[in-house]
């Protein structure tokens, strides 16, 4: 909750809009996960899938940034699809 609610405060620094917009979709979309109704063990292997590339860009190597930026992005829009689907299905 506290991402969300302050996300101006700490990513209005940063000098990329894409990097904003990723960080306030993570903040964004792990606040809907955790009082859907899906299973307690589907809510954290999405919370997992969410947090994993975004953890990797933020605060990786910057080799490994650039080595997996496709794919960490790719990964979350993933995600971010099955959370916006129906919470009753896995």
């Amino acid at each position: 909750m506290w991402l969300l609610d302050n996300a101006a405060t700490y990513a209005g620094s940063w000098p990329n809009s894409r990097i904003v917009q990723f960080a306030t979709d993570y903040a964004g979309y792990a606040r809907a996960v955790v009082p859907s109704e899906r299973e307690e063990a589907t809510n954290v292997e999405l919370l997992l899938a969410l947090t994993v590339p975004v953890q990797r860009q933020f605060f990786g190597w910057p080799w490994s940034r650039v080595r997996h930026v496709l794919a960490d992005h790719r990964a979350f829009a993933q995600t971010i699809a099955r959370i916006s689907g129906d919470p009753r299905t896995p």
